[in-house]
């Protein structure tokens, strides 16, 4: 099925837009700005492993022009290790390889694990995600080098920002405007021949 969509957004609640107005959302403004003809196929408290599970008939069928995925906050809140992570991203972008897609790979933001253990909900795998989150990006940049791929880095956008944070996880809408000044850089220069 081709429907000539020009990118598919696939990701968890930081794609999503969860905990701000649609409009608010990074992936909205981008996809308005740039006029692009989009899916925004994120699905809050997705994890790597759900997001396999479905990345042929939410993504591969429509046979997107652009990729763009990402993902393992959640694993890494469920205790997974950055390996399981790597691997499962790694299939997708092999199979969006397969069909001549181009894919970009998005860094997560960095989590802050005290306010999300205050605001969000109490949990002892706070600590971890947020020192995995580091090694996360480092993996993630090796595998973009291995495949040629380019990446957004949120994790490094929102280092020093704990101001733009809803409850330590989820992103205010000023966050989400950072996301969207960042991806719109990145998109804006690799879009030219959609529009």
């Amino acid at each position: 099925m081709s429907n000539n969509i020009d990118i598919i957004f696939l990701g968890d609640s930081l794609t999503f837009g969860y905990g701000v107005n649609k409009n608010n959302s990074w992936v909205y403004k981008l996809i308005e700005k740039l006029s692009l003809s989009a899916l925004n196929k994120a699905h809050n408290g997705e994890t790597t492993t759900t997001m396999l599970t479905r990345y042929y008939n939410d993504v591969l069928v429509y046979s997107p022009r652009k990729i763009f995925i990402m993902a393992g906050t959640n694993d890494l809140l469920l205790g997974r290790q950055v390996s399981s992570i790597i691997d499962n991203i790694e299939l997708m972008i092999k199979d969006g390889i397969d069909i001549n897609s181009e894919i970009t790979i998005g860094i997560p933001p960095k989590i802050i694990g005290k306010m999300a253990n205050d605001l969000f909900s109490p949990s002892h795998l706070y600590k971890y995600a947020e020192d995995a989150l580091f090694l996360l990006k480092e993996e993630l940049i090796s595998l973009c080098n291995k495949y040629k791929l380019s990446f957004i880095d949120f994790y490094n956008l929102t280092l020093d920002r704990n101001d733009i944070y809803i409850d330590g996880l989820h992103l205010t809408s000023q966050g989400h405007e950072l996301m969207y000044e960042e991806a719109l850089l990145h998109y804006k220069g690799i879009t030219k021949n959609l529009k």
